[in-house]
Parts: C-alpha cells; structure tokens; sequence
C-alpha cells in the first residue's frame, strides 16, 4: 500500500472498538483464571478450616449460578440477567450475596457491564466503585468500564483520567495501547487537544502492530488535515 492510500483511508472514520466490548472481552478471557483461583489465607486459631469450607461452598454456589445466568448475557437479555428469572439468582443477587468470592467478583463486573449496556452508566458506575480485585488485566478493566460510564455521561476529562489509568495498570499490551487510545480520544473531547496529540504520538511510538496504534496513527492523520 503506498502512502496516498493510507493517506485516503486515514480520512475515513476509523472502526473503534466499542468500550463495553473490550471490558466483556477481558471479563471472558480471564474468567477461568478469576474463577479457577482458590482464596488462599494463613490464619491462626481452630476456626481456619471451618471458614476456608464455607469459602468454598460459597464459591461453588456462586459459580452455579453465574454457569445459569451466563446464557442470557449471550443473548443480550441484559435486564434478565440482572434481575435473574424463575428459579435463577441474577446478578445482582449473586454479586450481594458472594462478592467476595471469585465468582461473586465476576458476577459483579458482568452486572456493572449490563448496566452500562442497558445505558444506565450511573448504575454501572456504583457497582464498579465496589470492585476490587488482584488480576491487573481485570482491575484494568473495572478503570476502563469507569472511564466508558464517565464518557457516556459526557464527562470527558474523567473519562480520559480512567482510561489512562487502566492503560497503566493493564499488563496486556495490547489492551495498554487500546485504554491509553480511548484516554486520548477522551482528553480530546474534553478539548484538551495538545495532550491528546502527545498520547496518541506516544501510543503509535510504544505499541507498534497493535490496533489502538492503528487507530491513533489513523486520528493523527485526520486531525492533521483538519487544519
């Protein structure tokens, strides 16, 4: 492709990835991990092995029914899940009642993800305030999902702040170069031009081959011609 092709297609609007798609897809990619972990703890006193069973029961109760509500987020049936069905705890009742599981956690960020596609990103924005969690890709995701509610809400520069924020935590490249795109494009519409102009430079410079450098590259040319 020679360059007065690039240039051309770079004056198209570029294809970005939509924010709850790429928290729903850390979210999948991890969950074995989140929800294989066993909470280990080293405690005194005759109580530990009592407590590590209830642990455990509370953990396999919780992934039981996470396994149930699962089907109804595939099909977007978003207000099912949180609300759960005949028989079946949703989300919102297996994050109260096992959040501190691993399960619970997951059931926690898939509620704050349902809330925010159903366009309720305050809702989403109390469930994610919430969250904790060890995994560095998942905390990362739980800044990026702030940071989609903030956008959404049009409060940009809280938005770009989040973002940046999970692009720090993040140890994925790839997802590094994407949050720290949509923290540009955010500091951008916050009207913060010249610092949304060093980050996509930067993000071009540090993540080469990676799509959010596509997308910066692509937003650098765009913006350059706009003047």
């Amino acid at each position: 492709m020679n360059m007065n092709q690039m240039q051309k297609e770079s004056k198209q609007e570029p294809m970005k990835p939509d924010a709850a798609d790429n928290l729903l897809y850390i979210i999948i990619k991890y969950k074995n991990v989140l929800i294989g972990a066993l909470v280990l703890i080293i405690a005194l006193g005759g109580g530990t092995a009592f407590w590590l069973n209830q642990q455990k029961a509370a953990e396999q109760e919780a992934s039981m029914q996470l396994s149930k509500i699962a089907p109804l987020l595939d099909r977007g049936e978003y207000r099912k899940a949180i609300d759960g069905t005949s028989g079946n705890a949703g989300l919102k009742s297996i994050s109260g009642k096992h959040g501190s599981t691993p399960s619970g956690s997951m059931a926690s960020l898939l509620l704050a993800n349902a809330y925010y596609l159903l366009g309720q990103p305050d809702s989403a924005l109390a469930v994610y305030d919430g969250i904790s969690i060890k995994n560095k890709d998942l905390s990362a995701a739980v800044l990026a999902g702030t940071g989609a509610c903030h956008a959404k809400k049009k409060a940009f520069a809280q938005a770009a702040a989040a973002y940046e924020k999970a692009a720090e935590k993040a140890e994925n490249k790839a997802l590094k170069a994407q949050y720290a795109f949509n923290a540009a494009d955010n500091y951008l519409d916050s009207g913060k031009r010249e610092k949304a102009l060093e980050l996509y430079k930067k993000i071009v410079a540090d993540y080469p081959g990676s799509t959010g450098a596509a997308l910066a590259q692509r937003t650098l040319w765009q913006l350059s011609g706009s003047r």
